[in-house]
Formats: C-alpha cells, structure tokens, sequence
C-alpha cells in the first residue's frame, strides 16, 4: 500500500488583520493594544494591507475587524495619529477605555516565551510573529470588554434576584422587568461570536512553528480560560432571561385572572343591585 501526503488546506476567509509599517526602533519596544469599539470598518482605511504582502521593520500598527488596534514601536505622536485615523470607522466605542500593553524583546539567541512582567521575547521582529503576538493582546482586550459588558448584566439583574431571596417574589412591574429582560439580551448579543478568541489564529496555518510561541502567549494571557468563563455566564444570563421571561407571563396572567374575578364580581353586584331594586319594600 502506498501513502502520499495529503495537503492541509488553509482557511480562505479574509484577514483578521491589516496592518501598516513603521520604521523600526531597536530591539526593545513597546506593543500597545487598544479597543476602539465592537466593529471597525476594514474597508474604509487607507494606508493598511495583509500582514502576508506588507514587510514590516520591526514596528506597525495591526488593525483588527473586531475592534482592537495593536500598535507596536510607535511614537506617542504616530500612535495618536493611528488612533485618530481608525476611530471614525469603529462602532459602538466603549464607555471607557481598554488598553493592554507589553513589552517586545528582540533576542536572536533565545528560546521565544513570553514573561508574567509583561516582556515578549522573540527571535526576530517578522510580520508573522508581530501578527500573532498582536492577535493575542487584542483577544485579551476584547475580553475584557465583553467580562465588563457580563458583569454589568449581572448588576442589572442582581436586584430581581434579590428580591425573590427576601421576599419570595419580584415586586418590580412589568416594564423594568422587560427592562432588564433587554439588557440581558444585548449583553448575549454582542459578547457572541465577535473574535472567534477560541479557535488558533489563521496564520499558524502558514507558520506552525509558531504555534509553540502562541500556546504560551495565549496561557499568560488566559484566553483559554477567560473565554469558558464568559461563556458559562452566557448561559447563566440566557437561564436568567427566560426566567424573567416567565415571571413576566407570570404576572400578566395574574393580572388577567384578577381581571376575569373583577368583572365576575362586578356581573354579580349588577345583579344583587336589580334583584334587590325588583324586592318590595
């Protein structure tokens, strides 16, 4: 029997990022990463391309669809210049703003590993390795947005919740309960489905020996565990949505059976009254 190699397709979908080059700074710099909002508009920018076709120095700034900006070896100058070129095409820009830094460390010598005080070290400044080290610190931004966005459904509900512990039941009205009903589903909605944080990035398709490299960058961050986290609470607020859901059914046909004895109350004192009105006196 003969074996042959069968080729590993790669993943023909678009970018998960762009980037634009800037010149190289030394063999220590800084990558910044920040959150802009849930969605930026790949399609409007100028100046930006494939991280696969532009050659990079050592510095860029990486934009992702998702909402993240990764700019590594800029200028506080270049990087506010990035920053307001970016921000009129992203939606939904947040309450306050997210920032993950690290350091990059540039060691030709070196095993490539990433340390608990922030520093990167990599072998060379390659786009490949930029792009994924870029990946991960706009994955870790983007999850703190979407625990935040958790946590503040949590506090929404937390009232309904408590109580039902003290009292045995919701003595909020219909209106806030659907209220709260509302925001737990925009939390669901926009936290799901929007960085794809836990499958492997595109591009260890290409490089598979960077998948060592990112396998550490992706435990220090945590991503692997922030994002079970978040989805457990998912379900949590989707069990707590059709929970407020059935109170509101709930107390609707409460009021309809209260309703229904009204009028049976007021037919029966119609009818005392004419009865009563046709007794003589």
């Amino acid at each position: 029997m003969l074996v042959t190699d069968i080729p590993t397709l790669r993943p023909t979908a678009a970018p998960e990022a762009l980037v634009a080059p800037l010149p190289g700074r030394g063999d220590q710099v800084e990558m910044r990463a920040h959150l802009l909002g849930t969605r930026i508009d790949m399609r409007a920018l100028t100046g930006f391309g494939d991280p696969e076709t532009v050659e990079l120095q050592g510095a860029g700034a990486f934009v992702f669809r998702y909402g993240a900006v990764v700019i590594v070896g800029a200028t506080s100058a270049e990087e506010a210049g990035i920053l307001a070129q970016v921000a009129p095409h992203a939606s939904d820009p947040p309450a306050t703003p997210e920032i993950e830094t690290a350091r990059i460390e540039l060691r030709d010598d070196g095993e490539e590993t990433v340390f608990a005080d922030g520093r990167i070290r990599l072998r060379e400044a390659t786009a490949e390795r930029l792009l994924l080290a870029a990946t991960v610190l706009a994955r870790s931004v983007v999850l703190a947005r979407d625990e935040l966005r958790i946590a503040d459904a949590f506090d929404r509900i937390e009232p309904l919740l408590a109580d039902m512990r003290e009292h045995g039941r919701a003595h909020l009205p219909i209106r806030q309960i659907m209220r709260q009903i509302g925001s737990v589903l925009s939390a669901q909605h926009r936290v799901v489905g929007r960085a794809r944080i836990g499958e492997k990035p595109d591009l260890l398709w290409e490089h598979p020996e960077l998948d060592r490299l990112y396998g550490r960058l992706e435990a220090e961050y945590e991503l692997g565990d922030r994002t079970r986290t978040i989805e457990r609470k998912l379900e949590i607020l989707g069990d707590s949505a059709e929970w407020l859901l059935d109170l509101v059914q709930d107390k609707r046909s409460l009021r309809l059976e209260l309703s229904v004895i009204g009028l049976i109350a007021f037919e029966v004192a119609i009818g005392l009254y004419e009865i009563a009105s046709r007794w003589p006196h």
